[in-house]
């Protein structure tokens, strides 16, 4: 079994779209949905509370780490997928997961091939062809918004770390946390979602503010010593567009794309 959790705070519309998605494009029966609910205001509740959801309500907003470690407690699958709400899945994601997890012997977060912005395309036969043509296509890293964890690593390396407030930083700090076990990452194009683009976040940090954020990205640099490498950096990007220019090139697509 999968363990479908979807962190919420609002933005119905989107979370309406992202159930459909999974529902309509998830060819096992063997999944569950977990939704947990920071606190919405604006019918979230009174839509999903007698759907045949996991539902979990906070009267507060506790913040992305901690409500994804309220679905991981509930979660009854092998498998863990932590899923934004703004996402749409594409045919069969879950078995294309599968598939490209048990293959590798290391694995840690997978994460989907993705085309973030408006959805002013073809989602079917845009993902369908992208599919089809970058299945063995996979580097290293994860993306936040979707990640495909096996439930057995939480317990070797904990849970999503609650000193990040609201979001931002406990993703990355599990990722880390992960290599220091041995675990590999990567980004697959086996499986194609669209993302909307992090709609709940620019949500929050337009009505309060981005100091929470800037905060956990201090906290993540402090607590794994990251030091800014200019050379570095602009390096490692120029290897990355070079990279994603080839894939381009001879597969048509690119494993992230906007």
């Amino acid at each position: 079994m999968v363990s479908i959790i979807i962190p919420v705070h609002n933005q119905i519309e989107y979370t309406k779209m992202c159930i459909d998605s999974i529902r309509k494009n998830t060819q096992r029966n063997d999944y569950e949905i977990i939704i947990i609910d920071n606190a919405s205001d604006d019918g979230t509740f009174e839509f999903f509370k007698n759907q045949n959801i996991k539902y979990i309500y906070n009267n507060e907003n506790k913040g992305v780490a901690k409500a994804w470690n309220q679905g991981i407690e509930k979660a009854k699958g092998e498998y863990i997928c932590i899923i934004n709400n703004d996402i749409i899945v594409c045919k069969n994601w879950l078995t294309g997961f599968l598939m490209v997890y048990e293959s590798i012997k290391n694995a840690g977060i997978l994460s989907p091939g993705t085309k973030e912005g408006k959805l002013n395309y073809d989602f079917e036969s845009y993902s369908e062809n992208f599919t089809k043509r970058m299945k063995n296509i996979k580097e290293k890293g994860f993306t936040g918004w979707c990640m495909f964890i096996k439930k057995a690593r939480f317990e070797e390396t904990g849970f999503f770390s609650e000193e990040f407030n609201i979001g931002i930083g406990e993703d990355t700090d599990f990722y880390f946390r992960l290599k220091e076990k041995g675990y590999e990452s990567y980004i697959t194009g086996a499986v194609f979602v669209h993302h909307f683009g992090s709609k709940t976040l620019n949500d929050i940090k337009a009505k309060t503010g981005d100091k929470f954020e800037k905060s956990n990205i201090e906290k993540l640099k402090k607590k794994w010593n990251i030091k800014e490498n200019y050379l570095k950096r602009k390096t490692e990007n120029l290897k990355r567009f070079l990279k994603n220019f080839l894939i381009k090139l001879f597969f048509g697509y690119k494993l992230i794309e906007k």
